[in-house]
């Protein structure tokens, strides 16, 4: 009788216990629902914000095209090549979220899923990990009985933080031409707290399977720093030695470049020096042949002079001749051909002087003049004199008066005025 009674006893509480278990979850969206869809092409990334559902159709899950389990059919697009990559969908619920610990959301999807509440992301499957649009590819290819396959993913209860709620889904296709595309989903809610001893488990394994990531990460990272820091120092070895040849090679060509540039500066250098020489060859030639000219006028006056004095001496009776003979003399003394020649080839030597000093000193005569270009031929006060047909003296009055006249202080030699005048 013991042993029966403790048959009875074990029945009873599987009994108990499995309806507890039963009991403690919630269909809340059973398969099969309605869903409201948008299979007309792309939406903006800001869709799952939206509560406006005006343009969009409804059917009942599962939803898609391509497969027999589907029991509403949607477009694809006009070309079966270029088919549109993702479809929308969305449904309102009335929930209490604290009636249960723990929310679980069966899915059946065909390729990737990204799930939304109140248009904040709650989870993503085989989707890159980066901004989702409309022309995200999902990121593998889900086919054969997978297809079949129902996806769990279990959520504490804070995803839901109001009583009214928009679930919203986008599937992604992994490729343009795909042949199907499924969509079914049942969320379950859970108030037996031992569901979340999955939901940690579930987030260990995730963290863990994340630290293995990472430290494979961190492996990788360490490996290609030590392969990049070889090739950089490879680089670097290689840099140098190019930058040694470069510049070995700019500073072969700077000192072959320098030797030529010294080599042209000194062959210049003779050519100007050639040049100033034969310059100063002809500024001495010209003075000499103003310094001759100058000496013939001299002569040639003084010559004249003297002839006129005999003339005066001889006694005639024809003064008529002698007079006409003494007017040709003094035509030849007073003529100014002599001194035009005299300027010309004075000029060819100092070039601009005559101007630069009639500039300087309008008020000069011409005489004057005369005797400043003599000073600057560095002729003494008698060959001065003689080519003018004065006394010395009135060579030395008139310096003292051409000083005056260009405000020229007393201690200052006139010569070295006119000399400064270039």
């Amino acid at each position: 009788m013991e042993q029966i009674k403790k048959h009875y006893i074990l029945f009873f509480l599987s009994i108990y216990f499995t309806n507890f278990f039963i009991n403690a979850q919630e269909v809340v969206i059973r398969n099969g629902s309605d869903w409201y869809y948008y299979d007309q092409g792309y939406l903006d990334e800001n869709w799952m914000l939206s509560n406006d559902l005006s343009n969009w159709n409804i059917g009942a899950s599962p939803i898609g095209y391509g497969d027999s389990k589907i029991k509403t059919e949607i477009s694809f697009g006009g070309n079966k090549e270029k088919k549109h990559i993702t479809k929308y969908f969305k449904k309102k619920i009335n929930i209490d979220a604290n009636n249960y610990v723990a929310y679980e959301f069966k899915v059946q999807k065909d390729d990737g899923i990204v799930l939304y509440i109140d248009g904040k992301e709650i989870f993503r499957d085989n989707m890159p990990n980066l901004s989702i649009t409309g022309k995200t590819f999902a990121t593998d290819v889900i086919d054969g009985k997978i297809e079949d396959k129902y996806f769990s993913y279990i959520f504490d209860n804070t995803i839901f933080t109001k009583n009214e709620a928009i679930i919203s889904v986008s599937i992604h296709q992994a490729y343009e031409s795909s042949s199907d595309c499924i969509f079914d989903l049942e969320l379950i809610g859970h108030d037996n707290p031992e569901i979340l001893t999955v939901l940690v488990d579930k987030k260990n394994k995730l963290n863990s399977e994340l630290l293995t990531k990472i430290e494979d990460l961190n492996e990788k990272f360490e490996f290609d720093k030590l392969i990049m820091q070889n090739e950089l120092l490879e680089n670097n070895n290689s840099n140098l030695k190019t930058s040694l040849f470069l510049t070995s090679i700019l500073f072969i060509l700077s000192l072959i470049g320098y030797y030529f540039l010294i080599q042209s500066k000194n062959n210049s250098k003779r050519k100007n020096e050639k040049k100033l020489a034969a310059i100063s060859n002809q500024i001495l030639e010209k003075e000499k042949e103003m310094i001759t000219l100058t000496t013939n006028i001299l002569h040639n006056k003084q010559y004249f002079k003297e002839i006129k004095a005999d003339i005066k001496g001889i006694e005639t009776k024809d003064k008529s001749t002698i007079n006409n003979i003494l007017k040709q003399i003094d035509y030849v003394l007073e003529r100014d051909e002599d001194w035009e020649i005299l300027k010309e080839h004075f000029n060819a030597v100092y070039s601009g002087f005559y101007e630069k000093l009639i500039a300087l000193h309008p008020t000069l005569s011409e005489t004057e003049l005369r005797h400043c270009m003599f000073v600057k031929l560095h002729m003494q006060t008698k060959e001065i004199a003689r080519i003018l047909l004065i006394d010395p003296r009135s060579v030395q009055t008139a310096r003292y008066r051409i000083k005056k006249k260009i405000n020229l202080n007393e201690d200052m030699d006139l010569r070295d005025y006119l000399l400064s005048i270039s």
